[in-house]
């Protein structure tokens, strides 16, 4: 399987409207003539046009008589040329695509974070008080998150207005503790410690990220809303250090967790 991450730290990309699928599941029709491609072939032309995006995480696997396509990209630009790329092929080649449109700082953020969440799968869990996962002006947001390892935890919400705000930890919720099997919900005013997330503009797409490690990745005093840019070159630069083991104290690797809902006016 061939798997390609671009990311583009600080820039602004296009949001090309809210995450969405270039494709689902679909068997697509291909209008050349046949020319005997493989598909292994098939996945080195189709990588090949994956490899030139700047904010996309693009999988490309052999099965079979075909292909299966996943992961994400962060443009519609990016998202038509991979169209392209796969209504190219020639007849034989059966194309399964399900490639999500995640825009700038999504896109920068998943790949961050994205293969922690690959690997932590079933440690660590989102709840949201909306399970259709659409917020509409002045809803309430709450996160409840639960893990099955005990750690510290750190958790963001993003959105493509460009900003990132802490939900924890932050200067009024310094305790980022997180017992294993006891959720903590986020958002739901019960304390003095606890924000009230309000929806407000500007709408569209917007994910949460969670990551629990064994030692805080960042005090508590930073500010509790920064530019997108800057966080996530310094979460890309914190969990490096969890994964080399450059910092003793944060051993044991880290757990990420992420999910997506969209915010709407009405």
């Amino acid at each position: 399987m061939a798997r390609f991450v671009r990311c583009l730290g600080g820039a602004r990309l296009a949001a090309a409207g809210i995450a969405a699928f270039l494709l689902s599941g679909q068997t697509l029709a291909q209008s050349q003539p046949d020319t005997a491609t493989t598909p292994a072939e098939a996945v080195r032309l189709v990588s090949a046009t994956a490899g030139g995006f700047t904010c996309a995480g693009v999988t490309v696997a052999e099965t079979g008589k075909g292909l299966r396509v996943g992961g994400y990209v962060g443009t519609g630009e990016d998202a038509a040329a991979l169209k392209a790329a796969l209504t190219g092929l020639p007849p034989g080649i059966d194309v399964d695509a399900r490639v999500a449109l995640r825009p700038w700082p999504l896109c920068e953020a998943l790949g961050v974070a994205g293969p922690l969440d690959r690997q932590g799968a079933g440690t660590l869990d989102l709840a949201f008080n909306r399970p259709s996962m659409v917020y509409r002006k002045d809803e309430k947001l709450e996160v409840t998150v639960s893990a099955g390892t005990s750690g510290h935890l750190t958790v963001d919400y993003i959105d493509t207005d460009g900003s990132v705000i802490h939900m924890v930890p932050m200067r009024l919720r310094r305790d980022d503790r997180l017992e294993a099997g006891r959720p903590v919900t986020l958002g739901g005013g019960k304390s003095a410690a606890d924000r009230v997330y309000t929806i407000t503009p500007p709408y569209g797409p917007a994910m949460i990220l969670a990551l629990v490690t064994r030692a805080p990745l960042f005090p508590a005093d930073r500010e509790e809303v920064e530019p997108a840019g800057p966080y996530l070159a310094s979460l890309r630069a914190a969990l490096a250090k969890v994964e080399s083991g450059a910092n003793p104290e944060a051993d044991g690797g880290a757990v990420a967790r992420s999910a997506f809902f969209t915010t709407v006016a009405e």
